[in-house]
């Protein structure tokens, strides 16, 4: 197989490959290995330039296919049906015999696959994929070229070098165009296609019910729930307030159904903003009590207050979102204590004799909360790791082990504070962040979940957290890189996947009213002054590089100086090849000074054998007897 064909077959497979893989979770499993495989067996044929299938065969197959994947859209579903359509296009392509056309069609639809691909993917590592693809694509093209001109000759590897440069100099021109293109093309008001409005996925940190033993699971898990920006950084141990439990039942604490309130107008104590990670729930987590929602960004949902004092929206969060909130210290929503009393029937009889025993004496609730907070103060340490028991675990908590985690603790308060008349609820959320002082924010991982008890109390609600001081490993496992790459990917998502056709109205006005003022100020002819010497200057370097370059003795300016000198005197046009060249020197007394310096030139650019310094100068040599040549037929 010739170099040319080679190098160009390897470049298009690799492309679409990258194409084909950037696919993976898009398609369904069965038909994508089916896909890849006939892929990988389509370029196994190409390298043994082996076609058994007929084309006409490939194509009535691959139409009829299409129509299959095709009757599968949907309003629902728009993207996949086009995605399998393009996977079985590529293996399809893979199968015949490749000419330049061929080639073309399926760097095309490696394009479509990757762009596919982008509406499924916007973490940063599609960046290095899609930088990877551009890369390779435009190689491609360029090699592409290459053997649509060439054919089936073999070149030399100073060609092919010269070629991989003239390819990075078109990626690099890409990728420096790129930030204008994204920054300044128009955006729409909602993506195009809202892949992320449906459907739900697994739920992380706390959601309608929180059973003995969950919360311990959740900290085990170090993904980001959400990241603070505003806030500063002595921030001491915050709590994160996100839902309220009113019942339990069966070592289950659940949530009522909740009544909708309006907001309160104007802000709390607190105004920040939250980035929160996709939890496909409601919930808006929030810094002591939430006071209002003051903007939502990222998705099409409005918000209200409910009555256990938390933030909600209209629909679950299934997208990193944006919002702007305030907080208070105080909870201004009171609601109505009395059924925080609730306890259940069955709850056992150990139990409430221990309520007992701590009311007895008690002068009113204060007391008797604060007795319940001293008698988990000695005795009772923190775990994650429950030992295996049989019965009532609270009871066994209590009783037996003595250890246990954050919902092991505010269920038993919480019940204990009921029994002794006390109002009483348990609260989910966080407690706790992680300042990040390269992006200047704090982190709330799914391992700061927790539960505390909120106990009503002389007409107020009290925070309660008979939880001894703990730090979950998986908090301590945070590097000084994890958070410089937390940075890199907060920095991402802020200013690349969400920025948003507000954000774009917003730069334009900045760069609007930039201009204004230096308008006002009177420095416009400055800046033009300035803008025209700039021009003139790069304009000088780059003409003086390109006279540089046209100066240097290599066999392509020895070429061209030939050529033009030809030209020049009317024995053959500017578009003529080198054995056009020849040809219309063939009868000339200085046809073997040309032949010679052609002969250089072909060597060097089709040639596998390296043309020496010596023999350009030797070249350059002959070029300077063909003037005088030249010359001296005039006079004559």
């Amino acid at each position: 197989m010739d170099n040319s064909r080679f190098i160009t077959l390897l470049l298009v497979h690799f492309t679409a490959l990258i194409g084909i893989l950037s696919l993976w979770n898009v398609a369904e499993s069965f038909y994508f290995f089916i896909f890849l495989a006939i892929y990988l067996l389509g370029i196994y044929m190409d390298f043994k330039g082996f076609y058994p299938i007929r084309r006409v065969f490939l194509t009535l197959f691959g139409f009829i296919l299409s129509l299959y994947f095709l009757s599968f859209l949907s309003l629902e579903d728009l993207l996949k049906p086009f995605t399998h359509v393009v996977l079985l296009l590529l293996s399809i392509k893979s199968l015949e015999e490749k000419r330049p056309r061929d080639l073309y069609q399926i760097l095309l639809l490696g394009l479509f696959a990757l762009s596919i691909s982008t509406a499924y993917n916007l973490s940063l590592s599609f960046l290095l994929v899609f930088l990877l693809y551009s890369f390779l694509g435009l190689t491609s093209l360029v090699f592409l070229n290459l053997y649509r001109k060439v054919g089936e000759q073999k070149l030399g590897w100073l060609s092919y070098k010269g070629f991989a440069f003239a390819s990075l100099l078109f990626f690099l021109l890409v990728i420096f165009l790129t930030p204008a293109f994204f920054f300044f093309l128009p955006r729409s008001q909602a993506p195009l296609f809202d892949l992320f409005s449906r459907g739900s996925g697994l739920k992380t940190g706390l959601a309608d019910s929180v059973s003995l033993g969950k919360v311990g699971q959740i900290q085990e898990d170090n993904a980001v729930a959400f990241r603070v920006y505003g806030l500063t950084p002595s921030l001491k141990d915050p709590y994160w307030r996100a839902v309220v439990f009113d019942r339990y039942e069966k070592s289950t604490w659940l949530k009522e159904k909740e009544v909708s309130l309006p907001q309160p107008s104007g802000v709390g104590e607190y105004v920040y903003t939250l980035v929160i990670e996709p939890s496909f729930d409601n919930a808006i987590p929030a810094l002591d009590y939430p006071y209002n929602l003051l903007k939502v960004e990222g998705i099409n949902a409005s918000a209200h207050v409910t009555q256990g004092n938390n933030l909600r929206l209209d629909r679950e969060i299934n997208r990193t979102i944006r919002v702007r909130l305030s907080s208070s210290r105080e909870m201004y929503i009171k609601g109505n204590p009395e059924k925080y009393l609730h306890v259940p029937r069955d709850i056992s009889p150990n139990i409430k004799r221990l309520a007992v025993e701590l009311e007895k004496g008690a002068r009113d609730d204060m007391e008797k909360l604060k007795r319940v907070i001293k008698y988990f103060s000695k005795g009772y340490s923190y775990t994650l790791k429950l030992e295996r028991y049989e019965g009532d675990p609270l009871d066994y908590f209590l009783f037996v082990s003595k250890k246990g985690n954050c919902e092991y603790y505010a269920s038993a308060t919480a019940l204990l504070l009921r029994l002794m008349g006390v109002p009483a609820r348990v609260v989910g959320g966080y407690k706790g962040a992680l300042w990040n002082q390269y992006g200047g924010y704090h982190i709330v991982t799914n391992s700061m979940a927790h539960v505390w008890v909120e106990a009503y109390v002389n007409g107020e609600w009290v925070r309660v957290d008979t939880t001894p001081p703990y730090i979950s490993p998986a908090v301590k496992r945070i590097s000084t890189f994890a958070l410089i790459r937390d940075y890199i990917v907060s920095f991402w998502y802020s200013n690349v996947v969400g920025y948003s056709s507000e954000k774009q109205i917003r730069l334009f006005r900045n760069i609007g009213e930039g201009l204004r003022s230096e308008l006002k100020v009177g420095n416009l002819r400055k800046r033009f002054l300035q803008m025209f010497y700039l021009i003139v200057l790069t304009a000088g370097l780059y003409l003086a590089v390109l006279f540089i370059l046209k100066q240097r003795r290599t066999p392509e300016n020895l070429y061209s100086r030939t050529k033009a000198l030809l030209v020049k005197e009317g024995l053959l046009k500017e578009e003529a090849l080198p054995e056009e060249i020849l040809s219309a020197c063939k009868d000339k007394e200085y046809y073997k000074l040309v032949k010679f310096i052609i002969s250089i030139y072909q060597r060097h650019r089709y040639s596998p054998y390296k043309v020496y310094p010596d023999e350009v100068r030797e070249g350059y040599r002959a070029l300077s007897k063909l003037k005088e040549l030249i010359r001296s037929s005039r006079r004559s």
